[in-house]
């Protein structure tokens, strides 16, 4: 297992989805969340996802067809 104490994350490198298409999309293409929760503002279930290259081109594809509608 990583030591990873040498990291200092912060909300900045994280992603919320909060739709179950994103998600889906999201694991269609390899990306595993972190953890699926619900929020306790609304109740709302959202998964995280560590910020990533692979994440962010996936989230850039995503909005890409969901504009072409």
């Amino acid at each position: 297992m990583k030591n990873l104490d040498h990291l200092h994350l912060c909300d900045r490198d994280f992603y919320f989805a909060y739709t179950k298409s994103m998600s889906i999309y999201l694991k269609e293409r390899g990306i595993s969340y972190i953890f699926k929760a619900k929020s306790i503002k609304n109740g709302e279930t959202f998964t995280l996802y560590l910020k990533t290259s692979q994440l962010q081109k996936a989230l850039d594809e995503y909005k890409e067809i969901s504009t072409e509608d």
